[in-house]
């Protein structure tokens, strides 16, 4: 009886750490219809005739009146081309990423998540898998922008 509660709790530990380090227990892959979804139904205009900073499979924006800072959703064909833009678009920022504790960098296995403040700036770059997010506004509007991707779990 012993053998077998240390067996059940040995794969219950294995399956823990999976789900942690490839960081399904904490980030959703957002496929554009969800993308298009979710922020439609926030009241958000959904457009992707706007031309993207850089090159990508699928580009949307969304936008709002209201607010001074529009959300841009990158798909790419894979993960490996979904780093290298999240690395130009880090390095197109080094002038706001200081040793600032308001400034912050996360990793995992399948997401990257940069916030940087300035002055008057916030802007994060969020990736996960092969999709990215990128939002650049106000540090007024921090705490929304915030929300909206702890909504989205990016």
């Amino acid at each position: 009886m012993k053998k077998n509660k240390s067996i059940v709790l040995g794969i219950i530990m294995i399956l823990i750490v999976v789900l942690v380090t490839t960081g399904c227990m904490f980030y959703n892959l957002l496929k554009s219809d969800d993308f298009k979804e979710h922020f439609g139904a926030l009241g958000y205009t959904i457009s992707d005739t706007e031309e993207p900073k850089y090159e990508s499979d699928n580009y949307l924006v969304a936008t709002m009146e209201d607010m001074p800072f529009k959300i841009e959703y990158y798909e790419f064909k894979d993960e490996i081309e979904a780093k290298k833009v999240y690395n130009k678009f880090k390095k197109s920022i080094t002038d706001y990423i200081t040793s600032d504790s308001s400034n912050q960098e996360t990793t995992g296995a399948v997401f990257s998540k940069t916030v940087a403040v300035s002055e008057n700036e916030y802007i994060v770059i969020s990736r996960v898998k092969n999709t990215l997010i990128f939002i650049a506004g106000t540090n007024d509007y921090a705490n929304e922008i915030n929300t909206l991707l702890e909504d989205i779990r990016y």
